[in-house]
Protein backbone atom coordinates (compact mmCIF):
# COMPACT_ATOMS: atom_id res chain seq x y z
CA UNK A 1 0.00 0.00 0.00
CA UNK A 2 1.19 3.08 -0.92
CA UNK A 3 1.59 6.21 1.96
CA UNK A 4 -0.37 8.98 2.39
CA UNK A 5 0.77 12.25 0.68
CA UNK A 6 1.52 15.05 3.72
CA UNK A 7 0.49 18.10 2.29
CA UNK A 8 0.86 19.96 5.44
CA UNK A 9 4.93 19.04 5.02
CA UNK A 10 5.32 20.08 1.61
CA UNK A 11 3.27 23.07 1.74
CA UNK A 12 5.96 24.33 4.53
CA UNK A 13 8.42 23.42 2.35
CA UNK A 14 7.17 24.79 -0.84
CA UNK A 15 9.20 28.34 -2.12
CA UNK A 16 5.78 29.75 -3.31
CA UNK A 17 7.10 33.19 -5.15
CA UNK A 18 9.81 30.47 -7.30
CA UNK A 19 6.86 28.27 -8.43
CA UNK A 20 4.65 31.82 -9.40
CA UNK A 21 7.32 33.04 -11.25
CA UNK A 22 7.56 29.67 -12.76
CA UNK A 23 4.29 29.61 -13.41
CA UNK A 24 3.70 33.10 -15.15
CA UNK A 25 6.94 32.20 -17.42
CA UNK A 26 4.58 29.07 -18.50
CA UNK A 27 1.69 31.32 -19.35
CA UNK A 28 2.97 33.24 -21.32
CA UNK A 29 4.76 30.46 -23.61
CA UNK A 30 3.07 28.16 -26.08
CA UNK A 31 2.11 25.04 -24.54
CA UNK A 32 4.02 22.58 -26.32
CA UNK A 33 2.03 19.89 -28.35
CA UNK A 34 2.89 16.30 -27.45
CA UNK A 35 0.53 14.55 -30.17
CA UNK A 36 0.54 15.68 -33.72
CA UNK A 37 -2.34 14.33 -35.91
CA UNK A 38 -1.74 13.90 -40.01
CA UNK A 39 -4.21 16.70 -40.07
CA UNK A 40 -1.59 18.64 -38.47
CA UNK A 41 1.76 17.33 -39.94
CA UNK A 42 0.04 17.59 -43.27
CA UNK A 43 -1.41 21.37 -43.00
CA UNK A 44 1.42 23.04 -44.59
CA UNK A 45 1.03 20.64 -47.56
CA UNK A 46 -2.58 21.26 -47.63
CA UNK A 47 -3.18 23.50 -50.49
CA UNK A 48 -0.54 21.15 -52.96
CA UNK A 49 -2.03 18.21 -51.65
CA UNK A 50 -5.04 19.66 -52.93
CA UNK A 51 -4.37 21.01 -56.18
CA UNK A 52 -2.72 17.45 -56.71
CA UNK A 53 -6.03 15.58 -56.19
CA UNK A 54 -8.04 18.01 -58.36
CA UNK A 55 -5.63 17.31 -61.28
CA UNK A 56 -6.51 13.02 -60.89
CA UNK A 57 -3.62 11.90 -58.66
CA UNK A 58 -4.67 8.80 -56.08
CA UNK A 59 -4.41 8.72 -52.53
CA UNK A 60 -2.20 6.00 -52.70
CA UNK A 61 -0.16 7.98 -55.52
CA UNK A 62 0.22 10.82 -53.38
CA UNK A 63 1.09 8.47 -50.31
CA UNK A 64 3.66 6.81 -52.24
CA UNK A 65 5.62 10.58 -52.59
CA UNK A 66 5.22 11.05 -48.92
CA UNK A 67 6.67 8.31 -47.79
CA UNK A 68 9.61 8.58 -49.88
CA UNK A 69 9.78 11.58 -48.57
CA UNK A 70 9.85 10.34 -44.79
CA UNK A 71 6.15 10.93 -44.24
CA UNK A 72 4.77 8.06 -43.05
CA UNK A 73 0.69 8.28 -43.77
CA UNK A 74 -1.90 5.15 -45.19
CA UNK A 75 -4.02 6.32 -47.69
CA UNK A 76 -7.35 6.35 -45.72
CA UNK A 77 -5.60 8.63 -43.31
CA UNK A 78 -4.71 10.93 -46.42
CA UNK A 79 -8.36 10.44 -47.81
CA UNK A 80 -9.54 11.48 -44.29
CA UNK A 81 -7.22 14.74 -44.32
CA UNK A 82 -8.10 15.70 -48.10
CA UNK A 83 -11.91 15.39 -46.56
CA UNK A 84 -11.73 17.37 -43.61
CA UNK A 85 -10.05 20.22 -45.76
CA UNK A 86 -12.50 20.24 -48.59
CA UNK A 87 -15.60 19.50 -46.45
CA UNK A 88 -14.83 21.35 -43.07
CA UNK A 89 -14.47 18.13 -41.21
CA UNK A 90 -18.06 17.13 -40.29
CA UNK A 91 -19.18 14.91 -42.84
CA UNK A 92 -17.79 11.86 -41.28
CA UNK A 93 -19.74 12.71 -38.07
CA UNK A 94 -22.86 13.85 -40.07
CA UNK A 95 -22.45 10.73 -41.77
CA UNK A 96 -22.39 8.41 -38.75
CA UNK A 97 -25.15 9.76 -37.09
CA UNK A 98 -27.06 9.57 -40.23
CA UNK A 99 -26.69 5.68 -40.21
CA UNK A 100 -27.10 5.45 -36.66
CA UNK A 101 -31.04 7.33 -36.69
CA UNK A 102 -31.71 5.21 -39.71
CA UNK A 103 -30.92 2.07 -37.66
CA UNK A 104 -33.17 3.69 -34.79
CA UNK A 105 -36.05 4.34 -36.91
CA UNK A 106 -35.73 1.29 -38.78
CA UNK A 107 -39.44 -0.97 -38.28
CA UNK A 108 -38.85 -4.38 -36.87
CA UNK A 109 -40.27 -7.45 -38.50
CA UNK A 110 -43.64 -8.35 -37.10
CA UNK A 111 -43.50 -11.47 -35.16
CA UNK A 112 -43.83 -15.09 -36.48
CA UNK A 113 -47.10 -15.94 -36.83
CA UNK A 114 -48.84 -18.57 -34.98
CA UNK A 115 -50.37 -21.71 -37.28
CA UNK A 116 -53.82 -23.09 -36.22
CA UNK A 117 -52.62 -25.67 -34.39
CA UNK A 118 -51.07 -23.38 -31.69
CA UNK A 119 -48.01 -23.88 -33.39
CA UNK A 120 -45.61 -21.55 -34.97
CA UNK A 121 -44.25 -22.46 -38.46
CA UNK A 122 -40.45 -23.37 -38.84
CA UNK A 123 -38.97 -23.07 -42.06
CA UNK A 124 -38.33 -26.66 -42.29
CA UNK A 125 -41.43 -27.87 -41.54
CA UNK A 126 -42.97 -25.89 -44.28
CA UNK A 127 -40.75 -27.47 -46.81
CA UNK A 128 -41.19 -31.27 -45.39
CA UNK A 129 -44.80 -30.47 -45.74
CA UNK A 130 -44.25 -29.33 -49.48
CA UNK A 131 -42.39 -32.56 -50.34
CA UNK A 132 -44.81 -34.51 -48.43
CA UNK A 133 -42.86 -35.74 -45.59
CA UNK A 134 -44.70 -34.94 -42.49
CA UNK A 135 -46.11 -37.47 -40.62
CA UNK A 136 -49.65 -37.59 -40.00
Amino acid sequence: MSKRIDYEQIAAKLDYPTLDKKLEQLAQREPPKNRKTAVDLLEPLRERLLALQRKGWSSKQLVDELKAAGVPVSPARLRECLNHWTKGGKVAAKKRGVKRDKRAAAPTAPPAAASPGGRSKSPSGDSQSKLGLTHG
